[in-house]
């Protein structure tokens, strides 16, 4: 067994929770703690009674769907890589997140719950991710959420569509997820293929068409993105030159390079995770290589971790789309205020999971009491362009529509960081 982690920082024995849930003997043995730390002249049935609520609390509901809020706190599971291929980028939007909620904890709750967090790293690794949902499953969450990266998601969706239990707002996305639709998979962010379907003809109109290459990390959803991709370029008057694709984690893309420079392509579209992205690049720095227009990609690469390592040769030359505002926007939000305070840094991944973690709050705010998973379920899919945070636009689900995010916003990169140059979608 071990442990995990509230979000507090505690770290909690799996070895206890599953004790709670299915000993009865803990209960006369928590009775004798609380008589214990009650004194002498406590009630042995007061005693027994606090005992017993603890044991309700720490069990939550039960049954298919998950827990609900009649007995204590709202309970989340968070699966997310906080080590790995990409835990540079995930683990401070996970603490960003962390901080949101412990925000919403510190000035009421929801409705007087505490929210509660069961986090998990899975180092972006689908069978970690199954294990750590397999948890959140038994400890009977209301919703299981956080997550990022594409390579999980697909693994995890079976067990939660199966315990009838919400899996919200992946960074990271997979048309396999949403066609067909899957009754308990929503996400905020359009996939990575549909932004650059989108975003391809705005760049084209804005700068001209011409010859693009496409590199991609592989991922579940790569093969449907490059098709995608190639028939927007078709379809926006320019040429589709090639495909270009590499595991995550690819230490050397010089071979990559070297063969798209050959293509002299005026644009080259970007599908990769930003630590393969920002060597990617390098690759093109150190080869003296760089498109004829522009690089353009998708919210994967919306964020500082991979702008770092863009050589500023190439910075005047990125166009990005993104769901979430850029950094230079949030002064006035309270995303940043709260995450200022929480000494986390102030960036766009932190402000991804701060934003994320706003509209899982207005969710649960507007979700039926007691709050369970199918009302969180009904509260999501009566969402109608609900601006839930300072950070995303507004949000729109219904039964058949599971993205709630349809405008996105185009950055281009100034003075090191990235500003918005558009919008596209609506």
């Amino acid at each position: 067994m071990g442990t995990h982690m509230g979000i507090d920082g505690t770290r909690v024995h799996e070895e206890l929770v599953m004790a709670i849930r299915h000993s009865g003997r803990v209960v006369s043995r928590l009775a004798s703690a609380t008589y214990r730390r009650v004194g002498a002249r406590g009630s042995a049935l007061a005693a027994a009674t606090a005992a017993a609520a603890l044991v309700l609390s720490a069990c939550g509901g039960s049954g298919a769907g998950g827990g609900n809020t009649a007995t204590g706190d709202i309970k989340l599971g968070i699966s997310v890589p906080l080590s790995g291929a990409v835990g540079s980028s995930c683990s401070p939007m996970n603490q960003a997140m962390l901080a949101w909620f412990k925000h919403v904890n510190a000035t009421g709750g929801i409705n007087g719950h505490q929210i509660k967090v069961d986090n998990r790293d899975d180092g972006y690794d689908a069978a970690r991710s199954v294990t750590n949902t397999k948890a959140f499953i038994a400890e009977h969450v209301v919703a299981v959420t956080g997550q990022c990266g594409s390579l999980q998601p697909p693994a995890q969706l079976p067990l939660l569509n199966a315990a009838k239990i919400p899996f919200m707002y992946v960074f990271g996305a997979s048309t396999s997820l949403l066609k067909p639709l899957s009754p308990m998979y929503f996400n905020l962010m359009p996939t990575y293929g549909s932004q650059l379907v989108d975003e391809i003809p705005w760049v084209f109109k804005a700068h001209g068409p011409g010859t693009v290459a496409l590199m991609d990390t592989v991922t579940p959803d790569s093969p449907t993105t490059a098709k995608q991709v190639e028939a927007a370029v078709k379809a926006a008057g320019g040429t589709f030159v090639g495909d270009y694709k590499a595991p995550p984690g690819t230490a050397d893309f010089a071979p990559d390079v070297l063969k798209i420079k050959q293509k002299h392509p005026d644009y080259v579209v970007l599908d990769q995770i930003p630590q393969d992205a920002a060597r990617f690049t390098q690759a093109m720095t150190d080869n003296g290589f760089a498109p004829n227009k522009f690089l353009v990609g998708s919210s994967a690469v919306s964020q500082q971790t991979f702008l770092n390592g863009v050589s500023s040769a190439l910075q005047p030359k990125l166009l990005v789309s993104s769901d979430t505002i850029a950094p230079a926007g949030a002064g006035t939000t309270q995303c940043e205020s709260v995450l200022k305070a929480a000494n986390v840094k102030v960036e766009d991944v932190t402000l991804r999971g701060c934003g994320t973690a706003q509209v899982v709050e207005k969710v649960l705010r507007t979700a039926k009491q007691p709050i369970s998973s199918q009302g969180v379920v009904a509260a999501m899919e009566s969402m109608s362009g609900v601006k839930a945070s300072e950070i995303y636009p507004p949000v729109s689900f219904s039964a058949t529509n599971h993205v709630g995010v349809s405008s996105l916003y185009v950055f281009g990169v100034k003075n090191g960081a990235f500003y918005q140059v558009g919008s596209i979608g609506g």
